[in-house]
């Protein structure tokens, strides 16, 4: 009797021991960040010379929403780098609403992960932006911890490359 129920009862937690890991598995091979694009490339007349790069960036709202790091006031467009500026376009914007030379522009990076608010803050003529930058889609409804995670990195790339353009850091 008593073997039989703890057969009874064993047998459901190892089956739900095994999806779990499946599921796991499955999200660990499915979700997997794109590669650091390269930060320079050899230039023509020799040495090296920094290669262009676009960013998707969530540039969050000014006032006491902006600071929560919600997406209600925020503005979802591009960042780009390319020609020694750093531009940054509105999604449905058929030109950017600034392009500043890099050399004007400080870049400082926040928290990680779910929890930090802006990734990076970026000064300059443009004034203080708070953003988060992506190699993929920034999700504008919901949430995803494992994302917000893998843009923590992106925000170290996104440093790097602008770093390369003459960003300095701030």
């Amino acid at each position: 009797m008593t073997v039989t129920v703890l057969l009874l009862l064993a047998v459901p937690a190892v089956l739900f021991g095994l999806l779990l890991a499946g599921l796991l598995v499955l999200v660990l091979t499915r979700s997997r960040p794109a590669p650091a694009p390269p930060v320079v490339a050899p230039a023509p007349g020799g040495g090296f010379a920094p290669v262009p790069s676009t960013w998707n960036v969530q540039v969050l709202g000014p006032g006491v929403i902006g600071r929560m790091g919600g997406t209600l006031g925020s503005t979802f467009g591009t960042l780009a780098l390319a020609d020694g500026t750093v531009a940054f376009t509105p999604d449905g914007a058929t030109a950017p609403a600034w392009v500043v030379p890099c050399a004007q522009v400080w870049v400082r990076r926040q928290g990680v992960g779910p929890f930090a608010v802006a990734a990076l803050r970026l000064h300059g003529p443009m004034g203080e932006v708070s953003c988060n930058v992506s190699r993929e889609h920034i999700n504008r409804i919901s949430a995803n911890s494992l994302k917000d995670f893998r843009e923590a990195g992106y925000a170290g790339q996104f440093v790097a490359s602008a770093q390369a353009h003459g960003v300095r850091l701030g």
